[in-house]
C-alpha cells in the first residue's frame, strides 16, 4: 500500500462508515491526501462508497470498508500470482546473466582484488552462488564453528565443505566445534600456501598475503590455472590428517585391521583376532591401501604414521 493507506484503511475498519473529512482528521492528514488514499483503496477493492458524494476532494464523501476476508484475500492471490511469474522468469534471467559474465570472463581469467572490502564481497558471492561443494584453505586466526552467516547459509542449502586447516593456532575447541558441523569435513595440513576457497570448481578466491584481514587476493575463473588449484587441493587433501576420524572414510573394521597391521600382525593372526576370514582381512587391507594412496603395506604403514592415524 502507499504510505498512509494502511492507516486510513484500519481507521475505517473500526467504523461502520466515515466521511473523508472524519478520516483525515482521525489520521492527521489533509482532506486532499486522505481522498487520494481512499481512491487508491477503492481502486483495489478495499473500500466502498457509502453515499453518492464519494469522489475525490469532497470532504462529505462517505466510505465503508469492504469485507476484508474477501477483498484482502483477492489482493493476496493477485500478488502471489505476480510472485510466481517472477519465479518462473528466474531461469531465463540467470541465463542472460551468465551469458554476459561468460563474455567478460573470456577476456578476464584472473581479477585482482585490491581492498579488504573487495576480497570479502567476492568471497561472499562465491559462497552465495555455491550449489554443490566448497573447497577451502584456512589458517589462523580461526573462529569456532564454520564461520559467519554466509557459510551457515550455504551449509543450510546442503552445500558440502571440505576444509584444509593449518595446525598453527588451531585450538582443541575449534577442532571439536568444526568436527561437529554437519556438512563440513576438515583436515589438518602443515604446509598451506594461502587462504582461499573454490566453489563448485567454477571460481576461486586466493589471498596474496597472510594478514588477518586479507587486503589483496586473486579471483580465478575457469581456466587451466583453476584446474591446477583444484589439483593442488586434492593432492593436499589426500595427504592431510583428518581432524575427526570419521573424515578418513574408513569404518571401524578398517581401523581395527590397520591398528593390528601397524603392530606387525600377519593376516591369519588378524583374522583370528577379529573373527573374520583371511580373505576379508585382505579385502580390508586393500581398502586401507586405497585410502592411503599406498602401493604396499609398508608404504601404507609409513603414510598412516605420517598422518597420525596410528
Amino acid at each position: 500500500m502507499p504510505e498512509g493507506a494502511e492507516t486510513i484503511y484500519l481507521a475505517l475498519l473500526d467504523r461502520h462508515t466515515a466521511t473523508t473529512a472524519e478520516l483525515a482528521s482521525q489520521t492527521g492528514r489533509t482532506v486532499k491526501a486522505a481522498s487520494e488514499l481512499l481512491d487508491w483503496l477503492r481502486a483495489h477493492g478495499l473500500v466502498l462508497r457509502a453515499n453518492v458524494l464519494a469522489k475525490t476532494g469532497d470532504p462529505h464523501a462517505g466510505w465503508t470498508a469492504a469485507n476484508p476476508d474477501r477483498s484482502l484475500r483477492g489482493l493476496v492471490l493477485k500478488h502471489e500470482e505476480a510472485l510466481l511469474q517472477v519465479r518462473g522468469s528466474l531461469p531465463s534471467l540467470q541465463e542472460r546473466y551468465l551469458r554476459s559474465r561468460q563474455a567478460d570472463d573470456a577476456h578476464s581469467v584472473i581479477e585482482q582484488l585490491e581492498t579488504w572490502g573487495d576480497v570479502g564481497n567476492r568471497y561472499h558471492e562465491l559462497l552465495r552462488d555455491a550449489r554443490d561443494e566448497v573447497l577451502m584453505w584456512d589458517m589462523a586466526p580461526y573462529t569456532a564453528g564454520q564461520g559467519g552467516p554466509v557459510e551457515q547459509s550455504a551449509l543450510d542449502r546442503g552445500v558440502r565443505f571440505r576444509q584444509l586447516c593449518d595446525p598453527q593456532g588451531l585450538s582443541a575447541e575449534v577442532k571439536a566445534k568444526r568436527a561437529a558441523v554437519r556438512g563440513l569435513q576438515a583436515r589438518i595440513h602443515a604446509e598451506l600456501p594461502f587462504k582461499g576457497a573454490i566453489a563448485d570448481g567454477a571460481a576461486a578466491v586466493i589471498t596474496m598475503d597472510h594478514e588477518p584481514q586479507n587486503a589483496k587476493a586473486l579471483l580465478v575463473r575457469r581456466s587451466p590455472l583453476l584446474d591446477a588449484l583444484l589439483m593442488l587441493f586434492e593432492t593436499s587433501w589426500s595427504r592431510a590428517v583428518p581432524m575427526d576420524r570419521d573424515d578418513t572414510g574408513l569404518g571401524k573394521e578398517e581401523w581395527e585391521v590397520m591398528t593390528l597391521l601397524a603392530a606387525g600382525w600377519k593376516d591369519e593372526a588378524i583374522a583370528r583376532q577379529t573373527e573374520i576370514t583371511t580373505r576379508t582381512v585382505r579385502r580390508r587391507v586393500q581398502t586401507l591401501l586405497t585410502a592411503l594412496h599406498a602401493k604396499s603395506r609398508f608404504h601404507a604403514g609409513v603414510e598412516a604414521s605420517r598422518r597420525g592415524w596410528v
